[in-house]
């Protein structure tokens, strides 16, 4: 089961990477190296799974989000003509 969390890595020029299924991260020397554990905790273990890693010296700030739990239901495009055209999404704009 994936995590449902999702932390978003915002580096000194800029760019957003986002790591999905994570469950922590931690500083390994010149790294910041993100984790995913099949026990669903925020600790490392033998078990965990390195999912990625960026130097540290670059990353400006680490966001942790909770993932949303938003399934897709059908939203009118516009005014009804009797055809039923929809559009698929999450209904936020």
């Amino acid at each position: 089961m994936e995590s449902p969390v999702v932390f978003e890595v915002v580096l000194c020029d800029g760019e957003t990477q986002v790591i999905r299924g994570a469950n922590a991260y931690v500083q390994e020397g010149p790294l910041t190296t993100f984790f995913s554990s099949p026990r669903s905790r925020a600790q490392i273990d033998s078990r965990s799974e390195r999912l990625g890693s960026f130097r540290t010296a670059d990353i400006r700030r680490i966001v942790r989000r909770d993932v949303e739990e938003v399934g897709l239901r059908a939203v009118p495009d516009g005014a009804d003509d009797g055809y039923g055209h929809y559009v698929f999404g999450t209904g936020r704009s």
